[in-house]
């Protein structure tokens, strides 16, 4: 339960943030979009509750550990942690955005619009300082995440709005022209800001394989694969297809590309429910290893154990079919316009890179 509440409310954010930055852009530069009002409210409704679960969470823990009182360890954990401190702010937050937007609804003052993207910048400032990294580094696990999480909440926030609430496909180029850049901008963004955080967090990322944080990360990096190529296609094929054929629909495999992002999504909703690997034998003494580790590897898991990923001719071969289900992606784009089989052969790439990496490990 506590993934699902981590994966609604990376949901939550990105329409929230979508919808506000696709306020700002003029009529003629997008496809017509319409997300219900009662939606954004719900979501903003969401943003407030769903980041409440790891408070509970943890004061649950707490308080069983330490056999104290729900009611102490919980006023403990708002006036003294980070993750109590963020969600006092996001609670403010969500209730003055949620005022302003219901003053904008009456007046319709454009000063309001600019009052919730700065709000809307707030929530996510208030969600990186709630994060594993900044409770460990501080400023410097903070900066970075929040940098990280503004770059995805952009880019697959308005991927989220655009392809599932627009109602037509009228001036996609234009859309293109401009969404194009700033999702190039946010992908390099989003993977230089996550390669630093995970300097941070994960000193070895093969041995941290062994551990759930591990295994969700490499699922998540895996994902990311076809997750780009679906943004390539959005982004570059879809642009020649529409030149040459003005009625080409380019919003299913939008949606194609948003689906996959929530498959990224739930990647990080276990990794932001696990104890990251900066010490993996404290975590295979007191959590255990992952069980799909212990599904795929042979030898004797103990404290010290160190993996590295050799080759061997199944993991070549797992790895040559993952990358012959990578190229049939497009080429289902190219020849057939298929968009449902095209997301398959993305979720079986990662299925096959998958298990060529674990097959690998020695």
């Amino acid at each position: 339960m506590i993934y699902l509440s981590e994966l609604l409310l990376y949901v939550c954010f990105c329409i929230v943030v979508g919808n506000q930055l696709l306020a700002f852009v003029p009529a003629d530069k997008r496809p017509t979009v319409a997300v219900p009002n009662w939606l954004i409210n719900l979501c903003i409704i969401g943003i407030a509750l769903l980041s409440f679960s790891p408070v509970l969470r943890v004061t649950l823990i707490f308080a069983k550990d330490y056999n104290v009182s729900f009611w102490t360890i919980f006023k403990g954990i708002l006036m003294d942690f980070n993750i109590g401190h963020a969600w006092l702010v996001t609670l403010f937050l969500c209730l003055i955005l949620l005022l302003v937007r219901i003053l904008k609804k009456m007046t319709n003052d454009p000063i309001l619009e600019h009052m919730g993207a700065f709000l809307t910048f707030a929530l996510i400032l208030a969600f990186g300082w709630a994060s594993h990294c900044t409770a460990s580094y501080e400023l410097k696990g903070f900066i970075p995440h929040a940098i990280h999480f503004l770059s995805v909440t952009v880019w697959i926030g308005v991927l989220f709005v655009v392809g599932w609430f627009s109602k037509n496909s009228d001036n996609w180029l234009k859309f293109l022209k401009w969404f194009s850049p700033i999702a190039f901008i946010c992908v390099i963004t989003t993977m230089s800001a996550g390669f630093f955080l995970m300097n941070l967090l994960v000193p070895d990322y093969v041995n941290s394989w062994i551990v759930s944080y591990g295994q969700a990360l490499l699922i998540k990096h895996l994902f990311i694969i076809p997750l780009l190529t679906f943004a390539l296609i959005n982004g570059v094929l879809v642009r020649r297809k529409i030149n040459i054929n003005p009625n080409f629909n380019p919003i299913p495999w939008v949606r194609a590309e948003s689906v996959m992002a929530l498959l990224v999504f739930t990647s990080m909703a276990v990794m932001g429910q696990q104890s990251t690997p900066e010490n993996i034998a404290a975590i295979i003494k007191f959590e255990k290893p992952s069980w799909l580790f212990e599904a795929f590897y042979n030898g004797k898991i103990e404290q010290d154990i160190s993996i590295h990923f050799g080759v061997n001719a199944l993991s070549i071969a797992s790895a040559i079919t993952a990358i012959l289900f990578l190229i049939a992606l497009v080429v289902l784009f190219r020849r057939k316009d298929n968009v449902f089989l095209s997301g398959v052969c993305g979720v079986l790439f990662v299925i096959c890179a998958y298990v060529s990496l674990m097959i690998g490990v020695v």
